[in-house]
């Protein structure tokens, strides 16, 4: 067992810190594989196994680093993890420290899962266009201005 655990640990290692020229780097190499690990890939399979069942999936990524933030979560830290749900429940509109993106940002995800919730699909007019998360994994990159993509962290992915 020791073998074994030794064997993943250094290629883990070898992934994500191994070409690193700073302490900087380690640090975020390290906090990519625990992210990866923990809420990537599972975030990834579940949404796999769904849309391998024939329901309709649709992935995101939330990119912004709230305003609120600065001061209280460390630079380097963006898009936490959960930072979205303060979006869908209108935060921004109560704090009165957010900026006119994030109300706008608010105002969009809202509409987003309002769709959704309503029925089934999160598009609707005056939105950036969400792929359903199909064999080609489409996703959108939810931040001050969406954008679809594919493969998130394709080669992360494969690597676990």
């Amino acid at each position: 067992f020791q073998d074994v655990t030794s064997e993943v640990v250094d290629r883990v290692y070898h992934e994500y810190v191994g070409n690193a020229e700073s302490r900087a780097q380690v640090r975020d190499g390290i906090l990519d594989a625990i992210g990866d690990s923990l809420f990537l890939l599972s975030a990834t399979e579940v949404a796999r196994y769904h849309r391998d069942a024939g329901n309709p999936v649709y992935f995101y990524e939330f990119q912004h680093r709230p305003s609120w933030a600065a001061g209280v979560v460390p630079e380097f830290v963006k898009a936490d993890h959960t930072d979205e749900i303060a979006f869908v429940f209108g935060k921004p509109f109560l704090a009165g420290y957010a900026t006119e993106e994030e109300h706008k940002l608010s105002r969009t995800i809202m509409k987003y899962w309002t769709n959704f919730a309503r029925n089934g699909n999160p598009n609707g007019e005056g939105l950036v266009h969400w792929p359903q998360y199909g064999l080609d994994e489409r996703y959108l990159e939810i931040d001050v201005m969406q954008k679809a993509a594919k493969k998130l962290k394709e080669q992360k992915m494969e690597f676990w």
